[in-house]
């Protein structure tokens, strides 16, 4: 489970900024909630990000999706001399020489334990990084432990400086620590070093980011092909068939079957892979690599109908490219919900109202408050402008935050409970009469057609 978020000089975020995801004690509440005993505290499964258009709600959703990838990606595949992927602040000067920061504080369910390691099944973990283009500057990992009080064990600490990596570890830390330290350039993470050496105990920290983060960010549902591979033999789909009838779309069933691939598209794929030989391919001078790689691909691709109720009770079939957005923005959705729900995994959405009704958005949201959906503590961040889930009851003061940007272009977020608002307050009013923040200044828009010049409003 994550506890906590922070990420400071990406995109907007030019300051640090964190979202918690742990209860309030102040709040009463009925809902779902997933105690973490050894920090005292529970968690919480819904976040929701709230505020007007280009205040920041993407970019913080973004900011989860990108720890994921360098974290898995760092080491295995950067070159040696590779840039670091970031994208800083660039409203002003500072942005660029400033380091862009990650961290969190998270929870591993763990199955089986380690030889000698008498850390309990749960572990709380304290992970963060720092970077600019050409290095890691910093990487931390600490255990938060419980005996008689509260405290916190460093397992490694890294840093680089002149170009040299030094790592300091803990006396919890077992494995080959040294000789992964000698092998982590400076623009990969220890972490993923690590991981990609089978170190015991951080391949499964690794492996929680790599399993357990599942994100979101295209506003556009998944491709045909997309979703047909990943319905093929897909463990849930007597539950995503369950929640589609519930959602009164229209949709009794799915078909999936290999799609043909006839002459016409078999030339097609001989000159595209000529072209690509040609152009990018030095060592497959007659394209015959290019050309069994994408090949195989297409023979490899799926076709996936729907099925509809018609009249007379007849199924009529209908191709998935056909279907609403809306339709193939739930389906696309639900998909990676189940998948969370199953394991007990953070889902981020950016812009979940996208393309769905609010009685449907609210319905997906409601998934991961109920116990019986989700039993395993899955947790679900999202961005959105739905108003109406804030009179909906699934969601509680702590687990609402608020997105604003200021004149610099700075965004900042601010959770709900530090506004003085009372458990009977009308919330949802209170938003959009900007009383929290986080709505558009502009209620109207003017432009003027009859005068040569555009004018400014009156």
């Amino acid at each position: 489970m994550l506890l906590r978020f922070g990420v400071a000089n990406h995109r907007s975020i030019r300051d640090y900024q964190e979202v918690l995801l742990s209860a309030s004690k102040r709040i009463k509440r009925e809902g779902l909630v997933m105690g973490v005993p050894t920090v005292r505290e529970d968690a919480v499964p819904i976040v929701a990000i709230f505020g007007a258009n280009a205040s920041g709600k993407s970019n913080l959703i973004d900011a989860i999706s990108q720890t994921r990838q360098v974290i898995v990606r760092s080491h295995r595949e950067l070159g040696a001399t590779q840039s670091i992927p970031r994208e800083p602040f660039l409203l002003d000067d500072t942005g660029t020489g400033k380091p862009t920061k990650f961290d969190c504080t998270f929870t591993i369910n763990r199955r089986g334990k380690h030889p000698g390691d008498d850390d309990p099944p749960e572990s709380v973990y304290e992970y963060g990084f720092e970077y600019i283009d050409a290095e890691f500057r910093s990487e931390w990992l600490l255990r938060v432990v419980r005996r008689e009080r509260q405290s916190t064990r460093t397992l490694f600490e890294r840093e680089t400086k002149d170009g040299q990596v030094r790592v300091s570890f803990g006396s919890r830390l077992r494995g080959e620590n040294r000789t992964i330290a000698n092998l982590t350039r400076p623009n990969s993470l220890f972490l993923s070093a690590a991981a990609q050496n089978n170190h015991p105990q951080l391949t499964d920290v690794y492996r929680h980011f790599l399993e357990n983060w599942r994100v979101v960010l295209s506003e556009e549902p998944m491709d045909d092909d997309v979703v047909a591979k990943r319905l093929k033999n897909y463990e849930h789909m007597a539950r995503l068939l369950s929640l589609v009838r519930q959602a009164d779309i229209g949709i009794s069933d799915v078909d999936i079957e290999d799609a043909k691939v006839d002459g016409k598209h078999l030339n097609l794929a001989r000159d595209l892979a000529g072209v690509y030989s040609r152009h990018f391919a030095a060592n497959d001078e007659d394209g015959s690599l290019a050309e069994k790689e994408v090949l195989e691909l297409m023979r490899g691709r799926k076709r996936m109908r729907f099925m509809h109720e018609a009249a007379g009770g007849d199924k009529k079939a209908l191709e998935y490219r056909t279907e609403s957005k809306g339709t193939r923005t739930l389906i696309s959705l639900l998909i990676p919900a189940l998948e969370a729900l199953s394991s007990g995994s953070l889902l981020a959405i950016d812009e979940l109202d996208t393309s769905l009704h609010p009685r449907l958005a609210r319905a997906f949201v409601s998934l991961f408050s109920n116990k019986r959906s989700n039993p395993h503590g899955a947790q679900l961040v999202f961005s959105t402008h739905d108003v109406s889930l804030l009179g909906s009851g699934l969601i509680h003061q702590d687990q609402i935050w608020v997105a604003d940007k200021s004149r610099e272009g700075v965004s900042e977020f601010t959770p709900l409970t530090d506004y003085k608002l009372r458990s009977r307050d009308d919330i949802e009013r209170a938003y959009r009469f900007g009383r929290l923040g986080g709505v558009p200044t502009s209620d109207d828009f003017f432009v003027d057609f009859v005068e040569d010049e555009v004018p400014t409003k009156p």
